[in-house]
């Protein structure tokens, strides 16, 4: 027998799992974002190393003064953009933080929610159990009286 109690954890229980899909789904987002960011921010810094490498050759073989000037404005150039990018790598891991936080919240408030529906569930079947015993003890009292007379 469902009381409006159960009824209504029941219905949070609901929009707890709702909740709870939602910050799934939000916090896989942005581990999505995160790890593209990542990559991104890893990819540049090979491609530094590389340029490094062969900035390195070109100077073994004999390089002009505007060329180089030029490799030292690229540098500059990218050196900026792994910075900017590193901003964006640290935003995102703010962004996985902040959505594994509610995602946690939201957990939590679901468990909640299902303890509570367990224990109103255990009160009204300890209720219908004692409601179910009255009635055998009073059959078997009438039994009893009908056996004696």
């Amino acid at each position: 027998m469902a009381t409006p109690s159960t009824n209504v954890l029941n219905m949070l229980q609901g929009i707890a799992s709702k909740e709870v899909d939602e910050a799934t789904e939000a916090l896989a987002k942005a581990m999505k974002v995160a790890a593209e960011a990542q990559s991104k921010q890893d990819m540049l810094n090979e491609y530094r190393l590389d340029y490094v490498k062969n900035l390195n050759n070109i100077l073994e073989a004999g390089m002009g003064a505007e060329a180089y000037q030029n490799f030292q404005n690229f540098f500059g150039k990218l050196d900026q953009a792994i910075a900017g990018q590193q901003e964006v790598v640290e935003l995102a891991n703010q962004q996985v933080k902040a959505k594994k936080f509610l995602w946690q919240e939201s957990q939590r408030k679901k468990l909640s929610y299902e303890v509570l529906s367990d224990r109103s569930e255990k009160r009204v079947l300890k209720v219908e159990q004692k409601k179910d015993q009255k009635l055998m003890d009073e059959f078997a009292m009438r039994i009893t009286r009908t056996k004696a007379n």
